[in-house]
């Protein structure tokens, strides 16, 4: 008997598109990117998004204070609507909760809440609760939208040639995640960036809106499971290959004091850590330059130049005069890796 956590997560998803795939007119984009997209009011596009947070499996509640997680279970929504170049406006939400949930607990946990809502500028408009004895659900279904007159930045447009982009630093979150779990107090207080990373990420909305506004063809990912496995939904979707180089992949100096002071090797965070939510995107060559430096002048968030688009499907990492193919790795619900 085959069970589906011998399959993983993403095998399970194509079955999913494959069965339930919609024929309907009105949906633009189905199953298979960061967001569905169909017919909103007139001038956009409705982009719809849901996510869950599940106990023992995203969090837990002895590492993060529930404030930090109310912020955390809206965030992790918003960045699908960053990652299509668009604005977040309703949430749903459906939390499975244990009755012996302590109320101060609870009324931390929607103050987090109506912070990131107030900060994205969404409104929470309804949704669902129900009671379990077990790990608590948190499912929040998101609605944003963008306009019609720019191009979708969908994972299949990238092409051969396209140069590949990263915004901001990589690996922080992991790190940040091993720190909450393992680390003694005084590193905890001397490494709070990276552990607050995990704990709140920052969707990249600004960021996506810039890149939808220059109406260019750009693929564009966030980076949730890990570089290598997002990377590798943007070149399923495209038909193509990637060439990663490994002295471009962005490590931030507080990151690499850590991995320096623990002795470790930074690559793995930086290709199958997850949880960075970064934007990953694909640009035509000649405007990658523009692009790299306006986004830091504007924004603020750096981005960096990781590799380009081939013909060969794959993903090579190029390290000096050396190149090997990799396989995808980062988080798998079902495999746990």
């Amino acid at each position: 008997m085959t069970v589906i956590g011998e399959r993983g997560e993403f095998t399970l998803i194509n079955q999913l598109e494959k069965i339930l795939a919609s024929s309907s007119p009105q949906a633009r984009v189905g199953i298979g990117d960061d967001c569905a997209v169909i017919e909103g009011r007139e001038g956009f596009w409705y982009l719809l998004t849901c996510d869950a947070q599940v106990e023992g499996t995203h969090f837990s509640l002895d590492l993060i204070p529930p404030r930090y997680l109310g912020k955390r279970v809206l965030a992790v929504n918003v960045s699908d609507i960053a990652a299509m170049g668009g604005r977040p406006r309703w949430a749903l939400l459906s939390f499975v909760l244990r009755p012996d949930v302590e109320s101060e607990w609870w009324e931390a946990f929607l103050t987090g809440i109506g912070e990131a809502a107030e900060t994205y500028h969404l409104e929470v408009i309804g949704g669902n609760l129900a009671s379990t004895s077990s790990a608590m659900v948190f499912d929040v279904t998101l609605l944003g939208e963008v306009e019609r007159e720019k191009p979708l930045l969908l994972r299949s447009c990238a092409r051969v040639g396209d140069v590949i982009l990263v915004t901001g630093f990589l690996g922080e979150s992991r790190a940040g995640l091993a720190i909450g779990q393992q680390g003694r107090k005084e590193e905890k207080e001397r490494y709070w960036p990276l552990v607050e990373r995990f704990f709140s990420p920052t969707p990249r909305l600004e960021v996506g809106q810039f890149l939808g506004g220059l109406k260019e063809r750009i693929a564009l990912i966030d980076v949730s499971d890990g570089l290598l496995q997002d990377l590798s939904h943007l070149l399923e979707q495209s038909k193509v290959g990637a060439l990663i180089d490994v002295e471009a992949l962005p490590v931030s100096p507080l990151f690499a004091q850590w991995c320096e002071e623990k002795k470790c090797d930074p690559l793995p965070f930086l290709l199958g850590g997850g949880e960075d939510f970064e934007l990953l995107f694909t640009l035509p060559c000649a405007l990658a330059e523009g692009v790299r430096r306006e986004i830091p002048a504007r924004y603020g968030i750096p981005v960096h130049r990781i590799g380009e688009i081939v013909g060969e499907e794959g993903i090579h990492l190029r390290r000096g005069n050396t190149i090997e193919r990799v396989n995808p790795q980062g988080w798998d619900h079902f495999q746990r890796r």
